[in-house]
Order: C-alpha cells, then structure tokens, then sequence
C-alpha cells in the first residue's frame, strides 16, 4: 500500500494528495441518544445548527470548498430545511452517521439492521429521495468510528452505499461478499478530529496514543496538526479525510482555527498540490482508478468510550 501511495500526480488534475473537508453530526441527535438531553428543553432550535453551522458554512462558500456532512438521519425531521436549503443547495454532500449517533460497535445485529431500515426508509432519508428532494446516501461515517465486520460491510452495500468512513490511516477498497462486489473505504485518522483535541471525554485515547498529555488541546495545537497532516499526506500521495464538529467549533477562537486550515487548504489546492473534493467524488474517482489504493485501510480499534 505505501508503494502505492507513494508516487505523486495521480489524483485528479495531477494533484499529489486527495483531502475531504468533512463535517459530523447536527443538533440534539447524540445527548438525545446518550439520554443526556433534559426533557424540558426543546428541539430545534440547538445553538449548533443555529449559530454555529451557518458560520462555518459562510466559510466554506468563501474558501469555494465542498465538503461532505456526515448527518445523522434522525435530523430529517428536525432540521430538514436547513439541511437542503443551506447544505445540500450549496453542494455539499449529505452523508449518513446513523439514525442518532449510536455508538456502531455495539449494537448488535438485530439492532444494526434496525438502524440501517429506519435512516434509509419512509422515517429517513427515503421520503425525501421519494419525493426528489436529494440523492441518496453514497457513504456511511460510524459514529465512534468502529463498525462490526463484515456485517456492517454487507449492509453497507445492501442499502446501496458505494463508501465507508471508519477510523483508519488509508484510503482503501475491501472485497464485499463473494460476488466481487467492493466498498471503498475512505477512513479519518483521530489526529485531524476536532473532538481528539477539544474534549475532555476523549482523555483515554489522547494517553492511548502518547501524543499529548491527558488535557484538552487548544486550537493552535489542532492546526499545527492538520496542517502536518495535510503535508504529510501530500508527500505519501494519498487520502485524507479531515473532521469538525459544529457543537464544537463554539467560539471564535476555534473558528478561526477552522478558517486557518481551510486557507492552508486552499493554498496547497491553488499550487497544485491537493484535490479537495467531497468523498463521493473521491469514491467516484477510486472506482474508475482502482490501482491508486491498496486493499488494506488499516483500521483504527481504538475507542475513546
């Protein structure tokens, strides 16, 4: 797979490196699966979606960058507008992450199959595709990152996804079944998460890695590491997915760290250096240029819960 990887030019356009800009999860969707969200305050109206996202969106339109927003189906009926008036009107990709941000690696099979019936049909993203509204799903981001196998890859392809996001360190395509049918994979590494360095919670796998100390990290920390990563990738050719999360980027000072990466991104884009493209354009690409992956992502076990 380094072999692979390792030459330059191959990506579109003769960029050296693929990168996605990707955006994970909207609203109440997870505190109200972890019973964290307390009755008595509405849905709808979370300062994520609210204050949060629009900025982050106006900086995407400014940098004239697409990015892929992993959506957990469950905000479909909470928060439908906005998705397809502000998201996907402006290009970018809607993307599933569950129906409300399970943690993927546990559930069990009943419960998985459950999951996939009820974001993909009538409930979810079904009655919008019924009535014209959007494409379907091409990809599937795993909360937590960790999917169960190859069930989860079965089901995958069954619903019709083309890609699959899991924590990893390369881009890759998995053989599905034994028809020859295949999945591209298309992982994140924890190094370019925001949650790695924001949250307190994610502590145990900060130690895990041995890269910073058991503290949160500040905004300056999380640039200086994408932008590492990015140039990282540059030199080994590959795929690069990078990750941010609105309930997250809560303040100017992490803002302003996302619109320093998005302008590192577009300076290496402008000088040939990069593709930023949506990760269905890069599972797009893949399938018509197979030899540019290699069959092995490397898949991330660690948990931060």
């Amino acid at each position: 797979m380094a072999d692979r990887e390792a030459s330059s030019g191959r990506w579109p356009a003769g960029a050296r490196a693929a990168i996605s800009f990707t955006i994970d999860n909207l609203g109440e969707a997870a505190d109200i699966n972890r019973n964290l969200w307390p009755e008595s305050e509405p849905i709808g109206r979370h300062y994520s979606v609210l204050q949060a996202l629009p900025a982050m969106l106006d900086l995407l339109k400014k940098y004239q960058i697409v990015a892929t927003f992993f959506i957990e189906s469950w905000n479909i009926n909470v928060y439908g507008d906005f998705i397809l008036d502000k998201i996907a009107a402006a290009g970018h990709e809607i993307a599933w992450h569950g129906w409300q941000h399970e943690a993927w690696a546990r559930l069990n099979d009943k419960e998985e199959r459950t999951n996939f019936e009820r974001s993909f049909g009538p409930e979810g993203i079904g009655k919008w595709i019924e009535s014209g509204k959007c494409d379907p799903y091409c990809g599937f981001r795993p909360p937590s990152g960790i999917v169960n196998g190859e069930r989860t890859l079965k089901m995958c392809r069954e619903f019709g996804l083309r890609y699959l996001s899991p924590a990893g360190e390369q881009a890759a395509t998995l053989k599905v079944g034994n028809q020859g049918d295949t999945l591209t994979i298309l992982p994140f590494k924890w190094a370019t998460v925001d949650a790695y360095f924001y949250m307190e919670s994610f502590e145990d796998l900060r130690k895990m890695k041995g890269e910073y100390s058991s503290s949160p990290q500040s905004a300056e920390v999380l640039v200086q590491r994408y932008c590492n990563e990015i140039d990282k990738t540059i030199e080994s050719g590959g795929f690069l997915s990078l990750l941010f999360h609105p309930f997250l980027t809560d303040s100017p000072e992490r803002l302003e760290a996302m619109e320093s990466v998005l302008k590192y991104m577009t300076m290496k884009r402008e000088i040939g250096d990069i593709w930023l493209a949506r990760c269905k354009d890069v599972d797009a690409f893949i399938r018509k240029q197979p030899s540019i992956v290699g069959s092995d992502p490397q898949l991330d076990m660690a948990s931060w819960r």
